[in-house]
């Protein structure tokens, strides 16, 4: 590949993270909104910051495509570094904010219809934070703590889910019309 399009790759790679770091604030302001307002809050509040989550999430993958278009580039090695620091800051804040989110939400006597299909979306969401966790790029940043935090959420997740309300799915029980 030229050199050309090493720099085209870079500078959009840079770009990219400048843009991870601005939804990495975000996260951390909606997660201490979440903290602040704990008591207070339902799952309309907890919307927002799994949103900002997927956009983090999202644009991560296109980061790492355009990583990967840099071959041998001098700064690649500084800007996977970079990268990653920023991996493990999300990671650290989904788990946090799960396992003080999910523990309001279990004390919750009744939750909303539809409530089930979400937190079973956010115990997707878990697994594949285990699984960053486990990967040894973060395991050494990582202590025993976050991998006890989010073992927490999860059960605590499958408890919710046990007594969450489904949507309606008015389909399932067609009846026929006899005349």
């Amino acid at each position: 590949m030229s050199q050309a399009a090493q720099r085209k790759y870079r500078d959009e790679v840079e770009e990219f993270l400048s843009r991870l770091e601005l939804r990495a604030r975000r996260l951390i302001a909606l997660a201490d909104d979440l903290e602040k307002h704990a008591d207070k809050s339902d799952i309309t509040g907890y919307r927002p910051f799994r949103e900002e989550v997927d956009n983090f999430k999202a644009l991560s993958l296109v980061i790492k495509e355009r990583m990967n278009k840099l071959e041998s580039h001098p700064k690649k090695e500084e800007l996977e570094h970079h990268f990653h620091k920023l991996q493990l800051l999300m990671l650290r804040i989904v788990i946090k904010t799960s396992v003080k989110f999910f523990f309001v939400m279990s004390a919750k006597e009744n939750l909303p219809l539809g409530a089930r299909e979400m937190f079973q979306s956010e115990l997707r969401t878990l697994y594949e934070a285990e699984r960053m966790i486990s990967d040894p790029r973060y395991v050494s940043e990582l202590d025993d703590s976050a991998k006890d935090d989010l073992d927490i959420a999860k059960s605590i997740l499958e408890e919710i889910i046990e007594k969450a309300p489904a949507l309606l799915d008015f389909n399932s029980k067609k009846k026929k019309r006899t005349r």
